[in-house]
């Protein structure tokens, strides 16, 4: 139920700052999100021995994130910030007498936040930065569809949930969740097309439906597969009934993508 909750308190919240409020709002709380998501990932990385550069790791995912914003700044150009200082910051360390054989861990670990909380994360400031109501509409429906469907696969398992999905990555998923989620995913465009998006077709609002609660679902398997390496449940417990920011923002990390690219080549 605190799951549910989570999303019902969260999804007005969201409404508010992203459909009225500058955009710039909505970007410190990506970026806000960001840091703590690189924060909960090294935290992992961390229980499994490993060492990252968490503070320039999340200064560089940050900056990964902001560049959808900031047209003079390309996610390539954090790439290859990533390629060169994280190597840099372990060579320094390294230097002044740090072991030497956990350093290409840490190297790793540190450029995957990077992309995968930051860059990732940052898909959802690209669709804001589309710019007008369209921008606008697009990033309510990332959050509206995914995080209702998210609600309907924990809601579907819950109570109907017999058959195991992926029992070795995520003991609780089933398929029913699945249907369920993906049922919710459809709806939940249909209603949003009705609603405050009147300019998505049907057969969009069906595609998008199934694309963002399926891509959705599979960042969801991702994170639980990176916590499932540590051994542990959540990321953290920022939030009541969900666990940390990647457990709230896992489904988003994948649907940003997929929703920011199906504009680009069939709605834009």
């Amino acid at each position: 139920m605190k799951r549910i909750l989570t999303s019902l308190v969260g999804l007005p919240i969201l409404f508010v700052i992203i459909k009225y409020l500058p955009p710039v709002v909505f970007l410190l709380l990506v970026a806000a999100a960001v840091i703590l998501g690189c924060y909960e990932l090294y935290a992992i990385a961390e229980r499994k021995g490993l060492r990252p550069h968490k503070v320039l790791g999340a200064a560089l995912g940050v900056a990964a994130a902001c560049s959808f914003f900031e047209p003079r700044l390309s996610a390539v150009d954090i790439v290859c910030a990533a390629a060169i200082l994280v190597p840099l910051a372990s060579l320094v360390r390294s230097t002044l007498g740090g072991p030497i054989d956990q350093e290409l861990g840490a190297i790793t670990v540190t450029i995957a936040a990077v992309l995968f909380v930051g860059l990732l994360m940052g898909y959802s400031i690209g669709l804001l930065s589309d710019g007008g109501e369209m921008g606008r509409d697009l990033t309510v429906l990332l959050f509206w569809v995914v995080w209702l469907s998210d609600a309907g696969a924990y809601t579907v398992g819950s109570l109907w949930g017999k058959h195991k999905l992926a029992p070795r990555i995520s003991p609780a998923k089933t398929i029913e969740g699945v249907v369920g989620a993906l049922a919710i995913a459809v709806a939940a465009a249909f209603v949003a097309k009705a609603w405050f998006f009147t300019k998505l077709g049907a057969a969009d609002a069906l595609a998008l439906g199934l694309l963002l609660g399926l891509s959705g679902m599979l960042g969801d398997l991702v994170e639980s597969l990176i916590k499932r390496t540590a051994a542990i449940k959540d990321s953290g417990r920022l939030f009541p009934g969900h666990g940390g920011m990647l457990d709230r923002a896992d489904s988003i990390l994948f649907a940003g993508p997929a929703l920011f690219y199906y504009h680009k080549y069939f709605l834009g």
